[in-house]
């Protein structure tokens, strides 16, 4: 190889390991939401055997649920692989970490969608009693035989 060659490899090299650790550096700084204090209380509303109006469905129900989560409660980063749901905030502010991604705040009138590729946390970090209603998909537990 020539004195340019060498040269030229020698600042790609550079240049991607400088990237490499700026991307590094990134997913470092990316804040963590605290782990809640208390969970969130879950008023069930109602719920349909979606197994007898779609054969295909056995095993599972819908849901929508009231939901209040005081200051400090929430619910620690957790998977909707197995039900997804719909949020749809009515009071308070609660604070969100997608997996990945820096935490961002949700309040009144705003609806979240956590389908099955969510992994999340969810927690209030206001000093006012947060509410929302969910509609989920969820696997009825069968019985141990």
């Amino acid at each position: 190889m020539n004195r340019i060659a060498y040269i030229g490899l020698g600042l790609a090299i550079g240049l991607t390991l400088g990237a490499a650790g700026m991307a590094v550096a990134q997913n470092a700084a990316v804040a963590t939401l605290p782990e809640p204090t208390a969970p969130m209380t879950n008023e069930t509303l109602g719920s349909i055997d979606l197994g007898k109006a779609f054969p295909q469905m056995k095993g599972y129900r819908m849901a929508m649920s009231y939901r209040t989560v005081a200051p400090g409660a929430g619910r620690a980063m957790h998977s909707h692989a197995q039900g997804p749901e719909i949020v749809h905030a009515l009071t308070g502010v609660l604070s969100e970490q997608r997996q990945g991604q820096a935490p961002t705040t949700f309040g009144p009138g705003s609806t979240r969608i956590n389908d099955e590729a969510t992994v999340h946390a969810v927690i209030n970090m206001g000093n006012q009693t947060a509410t929302f209603y969910s509609v989920s998909v969820l696997k009825v537990p069968t019985a141990p035989q």
